[in-house]
């Protein structure tokens, strides 16, 4: 887990962009459920769309056990 966290700090958006996201939602006259920021999410979203929760969840905690 600790190596997942520490690869996720080292990968992750950089702190504009996450700022950015946050500002857009917090102004948005028309807000979503959910805003995504970063690159690394977009894989996550595209994964998910093409899984079953259940091989989605599977997925996430694979890669969180690495």
């Amino acid at each position: 887990m600790v190596s997942y966290i520490k690869h996720a700090l080292e990968t992750g958006p950089p702190p504009d962009v996450v700022a950015n996201t946050i500002l857009k939602a917090v102004t948005s006259e028309n807000p979503t459920m959910r805003y995504f920021a970063g690159k690394d999410v977009e894989k996550h979203i595209e994964a998910k769309r093409s899984m079953s929760d259940e091989e989605f969840h599977k997925m996430m905690k694979q890669n969180m056990m690495k």
